[in-house]
């Protein structure tokens, strides 16, 4: 019954998917593009800055420096492995031993990773700080 149920479902969500790529493909205009002037239905407000007001004529903004950018990429590992422990804490009486073993070989391996990380100063950001003005360094870690 549930796997009738079930299939009946896929089916379902399939004709329709089909269905409403159909109608987007017969109601939406087709993009007309010239070689020389990009898309024929622009305009010269779409083309424009976007909420800006005006249109500069030199960058408006100063770039983000590459170490916050590497801080940020070494966080998201991290994150999904601390999320990825949080099964063990609900069924910690329903996996016995074995379970417990797993998890702290799990930690092992993320606290290896991590001082590797601290090790190779990945984590460090004042050296580049400490590069681009020297009053403005500090120890972020």
């Amino acid at each position: 019954m549930l796997q009738d149920l079930f299939n009946n479902y896929v089916i379902l969500v399939g004709i329709l998917g089909l269905m409403f790529l159909g109608v987007n493909y017969f109601i939406v205009e087709s993009p007309r593009m010239d070689e020389n002037n990009g898309n024929i239905s622009d305009y010269m407000e779409k083309s424009g800055p976007f909420e800006c007001g005006f249109s500069s004529f030199e960058q408006s903004h100063n770039p983000i420096p590459i170490a916050f950018i590497l801080v940020a990429l070494l966080f998201l590992p991290f994150d999904l492995e601390v999320s990825s422990m949080l099964p063990y804490m609900v069924s910690i009486y329903s996996v016995g031993i074995y379970g417990l073993i797993m998890f702290i070989l799990f930690l092992l391996i993320l606290m290896v990773g991590f001082i590797y990380e601290f090790n190779t100063k990945s984590l460090s950001i004042t050296t580049i700080l400490h590069k681009k003005n020297k009053a403005l360094v500090k120890n972020l870690y």
